[in-house]
């Protein structure tokens, strides 16, 4: 009898164990974290299939330098055509919404729910963008990708795209806007620009998040504060007095530092930049247009992004 009891115990320890193992499966499953990364994958693989890679170069999960932190943009596309920011959607449901609503809705049956407008969102990444690489904004174009089982029951403009329509949206650019050497500097100075992509990058960007909602919860309930103020007893105001400004020494000279060196000239055979007269050195190109080419780049690449081919 006590063995009979042993084996059922055993039994029911692994039923629960197996109960417990499928229910942390859907828990990942359901997750926003899991979908995200679920939707990105997909859009990965349409542009894959859909664009060619000799024209667009695409890069992922990438994460820039902001004067308040950072921000991460899903991906980008480089093309002759312009600079093509994705901000890609995994949702269920039907999508309402207008491009100048703040929030737009999600509807799951009865359930409704607020979410931020991606375009809206997006237009930090093309202002990032635009002033790390100092190109125009007429070629940087927000382009948003909702993946999943969703439908889009409000009219969008054309860049707000469902499942692959995102790439017929970029496929239809055909005005060139860029010499392959000026793509190629592009795409080799936002390698240089943009941060160690990684766990640590992702923690210190989630946290930077996470800041800022704080701070614009604040914002609107101090807002909503002063729009419906409570009578309070007056308070006699607060006596002002003057301040002084200091009085800024002169100072000498001999000790203000002196400006940085210019570059010393280089040996005759060795070519000089145009625009900053620091000399080229010779490379041989990895991707992007000029891929297997050998060019002369400047040597002053964190300040000036000049591209010539090699004969």
């Amino acid at each position: 009898m006590d063995q009979i009891f042993a084996v059922a115990f055993q039994g029911l320890f692994v039923y629960l164990g197996l109960a417990l193992a499928f229910m942390v499966l859907v828990a990942v499953l359901r997750s926003p974290r899991f979908k995200g990364w679920r939707g990105e994958r997909a859009v990965q693989r349409w542009i894959a299939q859909g664009l060619n890679p000799l024209v667009y170069v695409d890069l992922h999960n990438v994460t820039l330098p902001t004067r308040d932190g950072s921000t991460q943009i899903d991906h980008l596309i480089f093309s002759p055509y312009g600079l093509f920011v994705l901000e890609t959607k995994n949702y269920q449901g039907w999508i309402f919404g207008t491009e100048k609503q703040r929030e737009w809705t999600q509807q799951i049956y009865r359930k409704r729910s607020k979410f931020q407008n991606p375009l809206r969102q997006n237009y930090k990444h093309t202002q990032t963008l635009q002033e790390l690489l100092d190109i125009g904004a007429e070629h940087v174009h927000s382009v948003i990708a909702f993946v999943g089982d969703c439908e889009l029951k409000t009219e969008m403009p054309p860049q707000v795209t469902r499942g692959d329509g995102f790439v017929a949206y970029i496929q239809s650019f055909a005005q060139r806007v860029w010499a392959p050497e000026e793509m190629q500097a592009l795409i080799d100075k936002l390698e240089a620009l943009r941060l160690q992509p990684g766990r640590a990058t992702d923690r210190q960007h989630v946290a930077h998040v996470k800041q800022l909602q704080s701070t614009q919860r604040v914002a609107r309930a101090s807002a909503k504060t002063s729009q419906n103020p409570v009578a309070e007893n007056p308070v006699a105001p607060a006596l002002v007095v003057p301040v002084q400004s200091p009085v800024v020494p002169d100072v000498p000279a001999a000790s203000v530092p002196s400006p940085a060196p210019m570059p010393r000239q280089p040996a005759a055979e060795v070519p000089i930049c145009p625009q900053c007269a620091w000399p080229l050195r010779k490379l041989l190109m990895q991707r992007g247009p000029l891929a297997g080419q050998a060019v002369w780049r400047c040597s002053n690449g964190a300040a000036c992004s000049f591209v010539r081919g090699s004969p």
